[in-house]
């Protein structure tokens, strides 16, 4: 039965078209196994005939499923995000699922106001990178029955899944064979102190500092713009002349590169450096970038793990994944 191709075929034009009922044609949408093959191939048939697709949201209400969870990072040109997303993407299509994506820019405010439209959009579940970890500022927004992970930042008094990697012991190693190389005088450099990851960082390197009877030399900003070559050089080079820098995420590490260049100053002849957090490229740069490598895909698989656990039933206490990081020696820090 042809229908006007200015409409758009429904599943009842389907039926029509395969000479079926309607509730068989719904049988074979949803792969029921009570359809005979001969009588489903008709109906996908008909379905390719007419260029029809299902209406996803349509059948996700009427399931109370969405087939759809919700995503929200800080900053999506950040290496480690991007990996994280391209991982959990990968794990929810093998699960049948769609990711809305969405960007808080760090700002709590428009992280509510996101995870508002999602929930908005149905979606069966949340994996959100907190843009501060200090404070719950969002839990109390989302129902009951939307499940969520925590990416990344462990959330101060939320009970929720989380997934993150060592950073404490991690900043220690990569501090350790800074000092190794005989290197006195290595400044931390961080931004954003509110946050876990940068706290746990912070920890690492004092913890290897005191251990080797140094003096602490940790310069923190509030936001990463601040990290100009001016402040590079009445920081790092007036204050504390350091010999080594360890950059303590990758915004950080990119503004330490181009600051340096301006200034004039060459990695690892002039000072040593050391990056938690890899990116494409690191190991092109002259000298190679020596890092603290994180498994971001493997951790956005994780938080999907976590979370199609909670949509399949799993209940009971909230798990915390904590997964290795791996520290890269290349030429930067003196090798």
């Amino acid at each position: 039965m042809a229908i006007p191709k200015s409409s758009v075929p429904t599943l009842v034009d389907v039926a029509l078209e395969a000479g079926v009922s309607l509730k068989t044609a719904s049988r074979v949408l949803n792969n029921s196994p009570e359809v005979r093959e001969e009588k489903a191939a008709k109906v996908r048939a008909a379905m390719e005939r007419l260029g029809y697709r299902a209406n996803a949201l349509a059948r996700g209400l009427k399931a109370q499923r969405s087939a759809a969870v919700g995503m929200i990072v800080p900053n999506l040109s950040d290496p480690f995000t991007a990996n994280s997303v391209h991982g959990l993407q990968a794990a929810a299509r093998e699960c049948g699922y769609a990711v809305i994506l969405a960007s808080s820019g760090g700002d709590v405010e428009l992280e509510r106001s996101e995870i508002q439209a999602l929930i908005g959009r149905q979606i069966d579940g949340l994996v959100i990178a907190p843009a501060d970890s200090r404070h719950d500022t969002f839990t109390g927004v989302i129902p009951a029955d939307v499940h969520v992970v925590a990416l990344d930042q462990v959330l101060k008094n939320a009970k929720l899944d989380s997934v993150t990697v060592t950073n404490r012991r991690s900043a220690r190693e990569a501090t350790e064979h800074l000092l190794g190389h005989g290197l006195r005088r290595v400044v931390a450099i961080g931004a954003r102190p509110h946050l876990y990851t940068m706290k746990e960082r912070v920890t690492g390197y004092r913890a290897a500092m005191r251990a080797a009877n140094l003096q602490e030399r940790i310069c923190m900003v509030e936001h990463e713009n601040v990290l100009t070559p001016q402040w590079f050089t009445e920081h790092i080079f007036a204050l504390h002349n350091a010999d080594a820098i360890l950059t303590l995420n990758w915004v950080c590490t990119m503004a330490a590169l181009r600051g340096l260049r301006q200034l004039g100053k060459s990695i690892a002849k002039d000072i040593a450096m050391l990056s938690f957090d890899d990116f494409d490229l690191a190991d092109l740069i002259s000298p190679g970038l020596s890092v603290v490598v994180q498994p971001a895909e493997e951790i956005g698989r994780a938080g999907a793990s976590l979370l199609f656990e909670r949509l399949n039933g799993r209940t009971g206490s909230f798990r915390s994944v904590v997964l290795p990081a791996k520290l890269v020696i290349r030429q930067s820090c003196g090798c």
